[in-house]
């Protein structure tokens, strides 16, 4: 059955720097996209704070721990910077900073988890603690798939040292080059998904 238009014998291969540059540009439109996402919860503080609906912004003592929000905020900060110092020097050492991100992160998530069992209030004690629950919740669980990231990157840079040898693409790009631009777009991706943590922290816990 013959093609309904003709087909070249040889299609000639994309230049070897555009997957990189792919990755790279993926990286920053996932920041873009988890953008859009938590605005609606800073859009949410601010507006409900404002609007204050018979005065229910908070309903009762509604104060989450100082201490273990600080922890939480540190923890994420502390990854972020050892992730993206390490990605951005020459110095072979993103697998280490990497393992030390990916375990930093998972006790802040599994620290914001358990400050739930230490409040003294609930996501119905009003427009703050609505806000505070479903922010810090989704954020908890989006850190993860960011770890995630993280470990792919440090399970493929172990493997390649453990071996020795690097596997076969099916693009022009070679292995090496690829984990290369992984490791810089989830070190810059991890950096900023922190920033909004911080932001995070500061309206939750400072001007709450």
């Amino acid at each position: 059955m013959e093609a309904s238009a003709p087909v070249a014998g040889h299609i000639e291969p994309e230049p070897p720097e555009w997957q990189p540059r792919a990755i790279w540009a993926g990286g920053r439109l996932l920041c873009g996209a988890i953008s859009f996402f938590f605005a609606s919860f800073v859009f949410a503080f601010f507006y409900l704070k404002a609007l204050d609906v018979n005065h229910h912004w908070k309903m009762g003592h509604v104060v989450p721990d100082g201490g273990i929000g600080i922890a939480v905020a540190g923890l994420f900060l502390f990854s972020a910077v050892i992730y993206r110092l390490a990605a951005r020097r020459p110095a072979g050492d993103e697998m280490a900073a990497g393992m030390v991100a990916v375990g930093m992160g998972v006790v802040a998530v599994g620290l914001q988890f358990f400050e739930y069992t230490v409040l003294d209030f609930g996501a119905a004690s009003g427009g703050y603690a609505a806000v505070f629950f479903g922010w810090t919740a989704t954020y908890a669980i989006a850190a993860l798939m960011g770890l995630y990231w993280i470990e792919l990157q440090v399970a493929s840079l172990w493997r390649v040292r453990r071996e020795g040898k690097v596997r076969e693409t099916q693009v022009p790009t070679d292995e090496v080059a690829l984990l290369e631009a992984g490791v810089e777009a989830s070190s810059f991706y991890w950096a900023f998904f922190v920033a909004i943590g911080v932001l995070a922290y500061i309206l939750l816990y400072l001007v709450g």
